[in-house]
């Protein structure tokens, strides 16, 4: 009987302590959802992070000053001078390969997906533009690069083949077009956030993606095998500047304005903290004297102990590097080293270049070579608050036929300064400037054309890396030709 009677009072606790915990849990979740941190991400989430990933990428760290600033011969290295000399490291090799791709392309692609799940077509775009310009560069680094197949690890696609050069640009052109289109600059729920790149102005974006084209396309121009009609794509945006338009002043350069507090400062100011291994290269600097250009005193500092400017030599010994003097040799100019420095994507000075080049292949709808030619570089010396003089106008004045075109190029090696990398993709497609390797090399004799292909890819991804350097014609190194090269 005591049995029977515990087991039903038992029985009975049990039941109430099911009741109450039943009361309970009826707002569980409710209860335990953190409101502050979101279980669905929502677009401007990703947008900083993609964007400044691929900005400091691009402009600071070793890509940005060593490959892209040392072989365009605009910087130089005054200490550990290896990298001056071609001996580049893996770590920098893959790094940028494995930043693109796994930092920033996939921040995009998601931004990319959230906007086709809330009908968001504003997102969409902007993901695709800024998509676009990764895998351009991606391609002017390394050559044919994975595009079509690539960022689809989650679908399950984790050996995408490469495509080959020409046929990215030519996507990318096509894809630039559909985002542009896309954009509608009108309807107020499809405004972006998270945008630190271009504040979210939409016409700004419109313009971006148009302007990337022009720059691709120029890419494309002389080349005969070129699976689009280059001269058709380009008189389509230069003939329609309402419904494509392209960047219109300095207000309008496409570049991330940096903050003064770390870790929104400029990658180059943070690495001035702790390191002083960069001059400016003596190429551009015995360049710009000889032309009593005004854009050195931005360019570069006076030595520390006085004196005209003086630049150093590429590819040095390390010895003969130190001889030279940390203090009597030209630091980075103040200007790109200082926190708040802008990482410029692409300017006006540039798109001007850009046009100039298609007014002399004979492009009638981007007007006339000389005069864009003269308001290229005035906008160039605009973008750091200068004042070009007519003097030096008239001396530089663009010349007829092939002399023409070699100052037109001279001029945009001078204005690309800072964006080294799109210097180095320039001097590749024209030759222009004349560069000479450094006397100490270990790329026999060759400024670099390319950087190989990361080992990763050789061991995950043997077959269609294969694939890819046999399509070129060529090895896996520093010296194999791109499609868009001379």
């Amino acid at each position: 009987m005591k049995r029977n009677t515990f087991s039903f009072r038992y029985k009975a606790a049990v039941a109430a302590l099911i009741l109450s915990m039943s009361s309970c849990t009826e707002n569980f979740d409710e209860l335990n959802t953190n409101p502050n941190n979101p279980t669905v991400a929502s677009a401007d989430l990703f947008m900083p992070h993609g964007i400044q990933s691929a900005v400091d990428v691009y402009w600071g760290g070793s890509l940005g000053q060593d490959i892209g600033s040392g072989i365009s011969q605009h910087w130089a290295r005054i200490q550990y001078t290896d990298v001056d000399q071609y001996t580049i490291s893996n770590d920098i090799i893959s790094n940028s390969w494995r930043d693109f791709y796994i930092e920033s392309l996939a921040d995009y692609q998601r931004i990319h997906k959230i906007g086709i799940e809330t009908g968001n077509t504003n997102y969409q775009a902007v993901a695709v533009i800024l998509r676009s310009w990764v895998f351009s560069l991606l391609t002017d680094i390394y050559g044919d690069i994975p595009y079509k197949e690539a960022i689809m690890g989650l679908e399950g696609s984790l050996q995408p083949k490469y495509d080959a050069q020409k046929d990215v640009y030519a996507g990318l052109v096509a894809e630039l077009k559909a985002a542009s289109d896309l954009i509608d600059v009108t309807d107020k729920s499809k405004a972006i956030a998270g945008d630190i790149l271009l504040a979210g102005d939409l016409t700004k974006w419109k313009k971006f993606a148009n302007s990337l084209s022009l720059r691709l396309l120029n890419r494309m121009l002389s080349k005969t095998d070129a699976p689009i009609d280059v001269k058709a794509e380009i008189t389509r945006i230069l003939s329609d500047p309402a419904k494509y338009p392209v960047l219109a002043s300095n207000a309008d350069n496409i570049q991330l304005n940096y903050l003064a507090a770390v870790p929104n400062n400029n990658p180059i100011n943070e690495n001035r903290k702790t390191r002083d291994d960069h001059r400016i290269s003596a190429t551009i600097v015995n360049k710009m004297l000889a032309l009593g250009d005004a854009r050195l005193a931005v360019y570069a500092d006076r030595p520390a102990d006085g004196g005209e400017y003086k630049g150093v030599p590429n590819g040095l010994s390390a010895s003969d590097a130190n001889a030279l003097g940390l203090s009597k040799t030209s630091k980075i100019g103040a200007y790109f080293t200082s926190a708040t420095a802008p990482g410029v994507i692409l300017s006006y000075a540039e798109l001007l270049f850009i046009k100039a080049e298609f007014a002399y292949k004979g492009i009638t709808a981007a007007g006339t070579a000389a005069t864009l030619y003269n308001s290229a570089i005035t906008a160039s010396h605009d973008q750091y608050k200068l004042t070009v003089s007519p003097a030096y106008l008239t001396a530089n004045a663009m010349k007829n036929g092939a002399e023409g075109y070699t100052q037109l190029m001279e001029q945009k090696w001078i204005a690309l300064y800072g964006q080294g990398l799109e210097a180095w993709s320039e001097y590749r497609r024209t030759g222009i400037p004349t560069l000479t390797a450094p006397a100490l090399n270990t790329n026999n004799g060759v400024i670099p054309t390319r950087l190989p292909y990361p080992g990763s890819e050789e061991s995950l991804n043997f077959n269609n890396f294969n694939a890819a350097l046999k399509s070129q014609g060529g090895q896996n190194d520093k010296k194999l030709k791109l499609w868009f090269a001379k």
